[in-house]
């Protein structure tokens, strides 16, 4: 008995987690379920296999772990336009700036500064730069003559993440790949003592000085706030653009599916679930309310994990609630038949429960982990829509293994406990 509230109570506290992500995070609606904005951009290049690296790269930027479905499209017959459609978007400005960045990062040696104008720079040369060097302006409009050419560039980046720098201040720490990890060691260490310029898009961001030997990775300051440190390492981690973007439109997207239509959706989802529940009461009994228990706790874990990923629903991801749904029933009625066919072998209820269980289990495995395989396909060569009903798919199978499996059976043994007879 000990057990078994350790069970319902890890259970319980399982319930409470989902139930706190889902309120703190509500799951974001898709274009043609709730609608968003739209964006045309014209690309700075005719080359199409320009235009087709820069509509990749932004793919990238924007469809963080392949879960917003944001579709990127080739737009208008001139062959140098996109069309990008971010769903529930309520930040549109934040959008539009890391779609307009090329986020071409470089680190320069400084050779001196800071001038307060670009005329005071090129007077105090003489009125002539020296051949290798570069002026760029900081934010503040605080000039620096740099040595060309860039010690580090973006290529040479192997990730870009966020971290708290001193004072609490967020930073994007990024990692370089190995031959730029050595070329970045051999230029600090013989360069201690000396200042350095980080910059992106001509721009300086910070000029530190060099205080100790760094080899493969860095800090960028600068950012005023987390989610301006999050949007540089997201471009950072895309890569730069291969061509500079112009946004020439910018619109809101109604649903495309309407208001009625969704009403409609919702009220056939709630007619079959509704079905598929009473069938289950009427011929498994007792044991149907634990299918349905089990069933519905399936659907907070799935909620819940999508919440939590920041995963934005559409109709896609909705089939791939629907279809999880249906094998979550099979799992159930799987497990159920095979429970009577031991009663039918004159086993005893409790031992008919434990071998109903273990027999089905090492099926449900097999069709559970065959189907993940297919989803994980469909994640890596499907478009944005697709990833969206892979991931869902793919995330309600392993709560429905959870469920099935092991909620299931502590309802069964619950039941044994408090000494009821077997409904099946």
């Amino acid at each position: 008995m000990r057990r078994l509230t350790k069970q319902a109570l890890f259970i319980l506290a399982i319930v409470l987690v989902c139930i706190l992500g889902i309120v703190r995070q509500p799951i974001h609606l898709g274009l043609d379920l709730r609608g968003g904005s739209s964006f045309i951009l014209r690309v700075n290049a005719t080359q199409p296999e320009v235009v087709e690296q820069t509509r990749r790269v932004l793919e990238r930027r924007i469809n963080a772990f392949g879960l917003s479905e944001t579709a990127i499209q080739r737009y208008g017959s001139r062959g140098n336009e996109l069309l990008v459609q971010v769903p529930d978007l309520r930040d549109p400005a934040r959008i539009r700036k890391l779609l307009e960045r090329r986020s071409v990062l470089e680190w320069y040696a400084v050779e001196s500064g800071p001038y307060a104008s670009r005329e005071e720079a090129v007077a105090q040369h003489g009125d002539v730069l020296p051949l290798g060097r570069k002026l760029e302006a900081t934010a503040d409009h605080a000039w620096y003559l740099l040595k060309t050419p860039p010690v580090v560039q973006g290529t040479d980046l192997r990730d870009a993440r966020v971290s708290m720098g001193d004072l609490s201040q967020p930073v994007t720490t990024f990692s370089l790949s190995q031959d730029a990890a050595k070329r970045f060691e051999r230029y600090t260490q013989a360069n201690i003592g000396r200042r350095a310029a980080i910059v992106l898009d001509d721009q300086i961001l910070s000029v530190p000085e060099i205080e100790d030997v760094i080899r493969d990775s860095g800090q960028i300051r600068g950012a005023r706030n987390r989610q301006e440190a999050e949007d540089l390492a997201v471009s950072l981690r895309a890569g730069a653009l291969p061509a500079g973007v112009e946004v020439l439109q910018e619109r809101t997207v109604e649903p495309s599916l309407g208001a009625d239509s969704i009403r409609s959706g919702m009220r056939a989802g709630a007619v079959g679930l509704g079905a598929v529940v009473a069938t289950m009461l009427i011929y498994y009994k007792r044991a149907g309310a634990n299918a349905t228990l089990a069933l519905l706790l399936n659907g907070v874990l799935l909620m819940a994990a999508l919440a939590y990923f920041g995963a934005v629903l559409t109709l896609p991801g909705i089939a791939g609630v629907i279809l999880t749904i249906g094998m979550a029933v099979d799992s159930n009625v799987l497990i159920f038949e095979r429970i009577r066919e031991e009663l039918r072998a004159d086993k005893g209820t409790v031992a008919a429960i434990a071998a109903g269980f273990s027999k089905a289990f090492a099926t449900l495995v097999d069709t559970h982990v065959t189907t993940v395989v297919s989803c994980g396909f469909l994640f890596l060569f499907g478009t944005p829509a697709v990833k969206g009903f892979a991931v869902t798919l793919a995330i309600g199978l392993v709560t429905n293994l959870f469920t099935s499996v092991f909620v299931s059976r502590v309802a069964f043994d619950w039941e044994m406990c408090r000494g009821k007879p077997l409904s099946i």
